[in-house]
């Protein structure tokens, strides 16, 4: 693999993004050191442990989508209905991006205060741009090109799975494991020949939509990275695991790639 990859970690409030080569990768993430304040614990809020159960699908609004073409994870057993929710999300955005923030993202303007989001029923998030990045991202999805759907690629899975593991047992964020693996290697132990790849890590929310739209607005992310990736028509194939968090109450990890191939 020598193209460059994108890798991006989006932690509710405190964000940050790195655009790296294989070899840079590892010594960029261990020289991060983001500090994360546990204020910001939630961006969905309302989700209550007690009821969420994440082999639930949610309703896929199929008035306004064509839900036989984009689930393309629904037949996936090995995923969680929130993880098969989170690539049908992607999958709605990618296909319609104007559609898809007029009718997710633009209606959550009214809940801003300044910098302070307040949705009915959530705890208020401290934003770090507050409705500058919304109305940002809705230009820019309605400016976007179409994508064509992503698959799900058990391999891809099953690295973002290990690495949300890996954090949902030691409460760490980023994109490196605490064994020092890197994306790139936690992916090339279920597969390879791809030919560029890239991960979105989130922490807080535990629906499909919440997830993506969060990534979608990349609040305080300069480079957009979070939507880039889900943007980037390179990418055809990916893998969602949601884990629980000790810290954020979930972690999201979602690896993209471009012609991998799982091992038998």
């Amino acid at each position: 693999m020598n193209q460059k990859t994108i890798f991006t970690v989006l932690i509710s409030t405190v964000v940050c993004c790195v655009t790296l080569s294989c070899e840079s990768l590892q010594a960029a993430l261990s020289s991060m050191g983001a500090s994360i304040s546990s204020a910001a614990a939630s961006v969905s809020g309302g989700g209550n442990a007690a009821r969420y159960d994440p082999n639930k699908r949610a309703d896929p609004d199929g008035a306004n989508w064509d839900i036989a073409a984009l689930d393309t994870a629904a037949g996936a057993d090995y995923l969680t209905g929130v993880e098969k929710d989170v690539i049908l999300e992607m999958n709605k955005v990618r296909n319609n991006p104007k559609k898809y923030a007029e009718l997710y993202i633009q209606p959550t303007l009214k809940y801003y205060r300044g910098k302070n989001y307040s949705a009915p029923g959530q705890i208020t998030i401290v934003t770090q741009e507050g409705a500058a990045a919304v109305n940002a991202c809705i230009s820019a999805l309605s400016a976007s090109k179409s994508a064509k759907p992503l698959s799900a690629e058990k391999g891809i899975y099953l690295a973002a799975k290990d690495h949300a593991v890996d954090q949902s047992k030691t409460g760490q964020t980023g994109h490196g494991g605490s064994d020092g693996s890197s994306p790139f290697k936690r992916m090339e132990r279920y597969g390879g020949g791809y030919n560029t790849a890239g991960e979105n890590c989130a922490y807080g929310p535990n629906t499909g939509r919440d997830i993506v739209v969060q990534f979608l607005i990349d609040d305080g992310v300069p480079s957009r990275g979070h939507r880039k990736n889900i943007m980037n028509g390179a990418f055809t194939q990916t893998g969602v695991s949601v884990q629980t968090h000790p810290q954020f109450r979930y972690c999201c990890v979602i690896d993209y790639a471009n012609g991998y191939v799982s091992k038998e």
